[in-house]
């Protein structure tokens, strides 16, 4: 259990489950990097009490999941970008993020999906949401990064044309 005083980023907090995870995902594993992405974003502690998030290492996390097609990841950080200010095309990537996750869900969290791209699609012009169109479609797996070789990229993802 975490304490509800941060002391570091995950992973130095109590060198328990963190660091097992934090091991995990800097291994590749993308269920470890979205675990990751979610309590480095989420702002609570398992007790419920306010904690710091760090949105920089959210994302890091969040991106190296949905990356390799974790579709809940691709949702999460599709929310994070929506839920951010409009800078350097957040707002399109999120789009772009939306329209892929729902590719690979189902029931309900394909509504979340869908709802999703509904809510940020009526903040874009024409040319963004053909622009998130565009990354969702020519979207592709990528493999798993060493962990030295993460670091949070550009809100497109670093993969939108």
């Amino acid at each position: 259990m975490r304490s509800s005083v941060p002391t570091g980023p995950p992973g130095q907090r109590t060198g328990g489950i963190e660091k097992q995870l934090l091991r995990a995902a800097e291994a590749g594993d993308a269920g470890s990097q979205y675990n990751l992405g979610i309590l480095c974003d989420n702002g609570l502690d398992d007790n419920g009490h306010a904690v710091t998030g760090n949105r920089r290492q959210a994302v890091k996390w969040l991106l190296a999941a949905a990356e390799q097609g974790l579709p809940r990841a691709q949702v999460k950080l599709a929310e994070v970008y929506a839920d951010a200010p409009d800078i350097s095309g957040s707002h399109t990537a999120a789009g772009g993020w939306f329209l892929l996750a729902a590719l690979g869900l189902h029931g309900v969290y394909l509504h979340r999906a869908r709802s999703g791209y509904e809510r940020i699609a009526s903040h874009l012009n024409p040319a963004q949401i053909e622009q998130a169109r565009r990354f969702a479609r020519g979207w592709t797996l990528k493999r798993p990064k060493p962990a030295a070789q993460l670091s949070p990229k550009h809100p497109d993802g670093g993969g939108a044309q």
